[in-house]
Protein backbone atom coordinates (compact mmCIF):
# COMPACT_ATOMS: atom_id res chain seq x y z
CA UNK A 1 0.00 0.00 0.00
CA UNK A 2 2.96 2.42 0.56
CA UNK A 3 4.65 1.70 -2.12
CA UNK A 4 0.81 2.76 -4.07
CA UNK A 5 0.37 5.54 -2.21
CA UNK A 6 4.06 6.89 -2.74
CA UNK A 7 3.15 6.97 -6.75
CA UNK A 8 5.20 3.58 -7.13
CA UNK A 9 4.61 0.15 -9.22
CA UNK A 10 5.94 -3.03 -7.33
CA UNK A 11 6.57 -6.58 -8.70
CA UNK A 12 5.25 -9.48 -6.68
CA UNK A 13 8.06 -11.72 -6.35
CA UNK A 14 7.62 -15.40 -4.90
CA UNK A 15 10.22 -16.65 -2.52
CA UNK A 16 8.75 -20.22 -3.66
CA UNK A 17 9.89 -19.47 -7.21
CA UNK A 18 12.99 -20.88 -8.72
CA UNK A 19 16.14 -18.77 -7.84
CA UNK A 20 16.71 -18.35 -12.15
CA UNK A 21 12.92 -17.15 -12.80
CA UNK A 22 13.61 -14.40 -9.88
CA UNK A 23 16.80 -13.59 -11.15
CA UNK A 24 15.36 -13.32 -14.49
CA UNK A 25 12.14 -10.93 -13.33
CA UNK A 26 14.72 -8.89 -11.16
CA UNK A 27 16.89 -8.26 -14.43
CA UNK A 28 13.63 -7.51 -16.81
CA UNK A 29 11.50 -5.33 -14.47
CA UNK A 30 15.10 -3.27 -12.95
CA UNK A 31 13.58 -2.53 -9.40
CA UNK A 32 14.96 0.19 -7.52
CA UNK A 33 14.05 -1.00 -4.16
CA UNK A 34 13.84 -4.40 -3.05
CA UNK A 35 11.57 -4.76 0.14
CA UNK A 36 11.97 -7.79 1.41
CA UNK A 37 12.29 -9.98 5.15
CA UNK A 38 15.88 -11.03 6.32
CA UNK A 39 15.35 -14.46 6.65
CA UNK A 40 14.09 -14.43 2.63
CA UNK A 41 17.05 -13.14 1.56
CA UNK A 42 19.57 -16.11 1.58
CA UNK A 43 17.16 -17.08 -1.51
CA UNK A 44 17.08 -14.19 -3.60
CA UNK A 45 19.43 -13.48 -6.29
CA UNK A 46 21.90 -10.78 -6.54
CA UNK A 47 20.63 -7.56 -8.32
CA UNK A 48 21.38 -3.83 -8.04
CA UNK A 49 18.23 -2.79 -6.29
CA UNK A 50 18.66 -1.08 -3.02
CA UNK A 51 17.08 -3.73 -0.30
CA UNK A 52 15.29 -3.00 2.42
CA UNK A 53 14.04 -5.78 4.84
CA UNK A 54 10.79 -5.02 6.79
CA UNK A 55 11.84 -6.73 9.90
CA UNK A 56 15.20 -5.57 10.52
CA UNK A 57 15.25 -2.06 8.74
CA UNK A 58 11.80 -0.82 9.71
CA UNK A 59 13.20 1.10 13.23
CA UNK A 60 15.09 3.37 10.33
CA UNK A 61 12.05 4.07 8.15
CA UNK A 62 9.26 4.11 11.38
CA UNK A 63 12.14 7.73 12.05
CA UNK A 64 10.60 9.82 8.98
CA UNK A 65 7.38 11.71 9.11
CA UNK A 66 3.91 9.54 8.83
CA UNK A 67 1.10 10.61 6.50
CA UNK A 68 0.37 9.88 2.74
CA UNK A 69 2.95 11.68 0.71
CA UNK A 70 1.67 14.12 -2.08
CA UNK A 71 2.52 12.33 -5.23
CA UNK A 72 -0.25 12.55 -7.92
CA UNK A 73 -1.09 9.26 -9.84
CA UNK A 74 -2.72 9.08 -12.65
CA UNK A 75 -4.97 5.95 -13.82
CA UNK A 76 -2.77 4.92 -16.82
CA UNK A 77 0.47 4.75 -14.00
CA UNK A 78 1.53 1.53 -13.74
CA UNK A 79 0.13 0.17 -10.29
CA UNK A 80 2.13 -3.27 -10.43
CA UNK A 81 3.76 -5.65 -13.09
CA UNK A 82 2.88 -9.40 -12.55
CA UNK A 83 4.32 -11.95 -14.83
CA UNK A 84 2.98 -14.94 -16.30
CA UNK A 85 4.24 -18.36 -16.64
CA UNK A 86 5.62 -17.77 -20.17
CA UNK A 87 4.44 -19.66 -22.94
CA UNK A 88 8.12 -19.65 -24.29
CA UNK A 89 9.30 -20.48 -21.04
CA UNK A 90 10.28 -16.99 -20.59
CA UNK A 91 8.31 -15.00 -17.82
CA UNK A 92 6.45 -12.19 -19.37
CA UNK A 93 5.75 -8.97 -17.61
CA UNK A 94 2.17 -7.26 -18.00
CA UNK A 95 1.59 -3.76 -16.60
CA UNK A 96 -1.46 -3.07 -14.65
CA UNK A 97 -2.09 0.68 -14.79
CA UNK A 98 -4.51 2.43 -11.46
CA UNK A 99 -7.22 2.53 -13.24
CA UNK A 100 -7.75 -1.64 -13.85
CA UNK A 101 -7.02 -2.04 -10.43
CA UNK A 102 -9.76 0.33 -9.04
CA UNK A 103 -12.14 -1.13 -11.61
CA UNK A 104 -11.48 -4.42 -10.73
CA UNK A 105 -12.24 -3.15 -6.82
CA UNK A 106 -15.22 -1.84 -7.68
CA UNK A 107 -16.78 -5.12 -9.20
CA UNK A 108 -15.69 -6.97 -6.26
CA UNK A 109 -17.42 -4.44 -3.84
CA UNK A 110 -20.96 -4.56 -6.33
CA UNK A 111 -20.89 -8.42 -7.38
CA UNK A 112 -22.13 -10.66 -4.13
Amino acid sequence: LGILKAGGAYVPLDPAYPSARLAYMLEHAHPRVLISQENLLKGLPACSAQLFCMDRDWPMAARHAGGNPHCPVEGEHIAYVIYTSGSTGKPKGVQVPHRGVVNFLHTMRETP
